[in-house]
């Protein structure tokens, strides 16, 4: 028994809409969709492929949430199969309901090998959430995001003065909710700078 065959039996899921599909399906495992989001977010590769090269279009399938392959991989960061999925068409810039992009997830549970990854294919190091929230303020709320803050932070193209919908930039969060705030000294020149208000 081959292993994409041994696959076809694994079911799990870290997403609460899929686990609640999974349950009412009479055979979730005939649902390409769901089979490869829960190869993406288990990191398991050789599944994934098999069912790209059955059908290519399943590249940026979604779950209810709008969770693509991309944003579960990165979920769970498996750095092998973020690069595949990337290096076959993954849509880099793809969306949940909430507007999270991948970068999102990688920042939510600072998974910055994966961070890496996408910021070096061009994600959008400033994309805004549908409350404002960009990859930097959510790794500045989670005090264990040190070096996810650190490498934002260092992108060229970061603005660090964006504010969500309550008004908050990523350094109001950190100052209130991490113990790294400090990582922000490093861009107080830019923070300055960009404050500056020209006449």
């Amino acid at each position: 028994m081959s292993s994409f065959d041994l696959d076809k039996a694994f079911v799990s899921g870290s997403f609460s809409d899929d686990e609640e599909g999974i349950e009412t399906e009479r055979n979730p495992n005939d649902n390409p969709s769901k089979r490869i989001l829960l190869a993406a977010e288990n990191g398991r590769l050789e599944t994934l492929k098999a069912l790209l090269e059955e059908n290519p279009e399943l590249i940026n399938v979604t779950d209810k949430e709008g969770y693509s392959p991309l944003h579960r991989a990165c979920y769970g960061n498996h750095v092998e199969t973020v690069k595949y999925l990337l290096q076959n068409g993954a849509n880099i810039a793809a969306k949940t309901e909430l507007q999270w992009e991948p970068l999102h997830s990688c920042c939510r549970w600072n998974h910055i090998e994966s961070a890496q990854i996408l910021l070096a294919e061009g994600a959008d190091v400033n994309a805004p959430s549908e409350g404002g929230q960009t990859p930097l303020h959510i790794a500045a709320s989670h005090g264990a995001c040190y070096d996810m803050v650190q490498l934002l932070l260092m992108h060229p193209y970061i603005n660090p003065n964006l504010k969500n919908i309550s008004g908050e930039t990523a350094f109001d969060i950190a100052r209130r909710s991490s113990k790294y705030r400090n990582v922000f000294d490093m861009v107080d020149p830019l923070l300055d700078y960009n404050n500056i208000e020209l006449n």
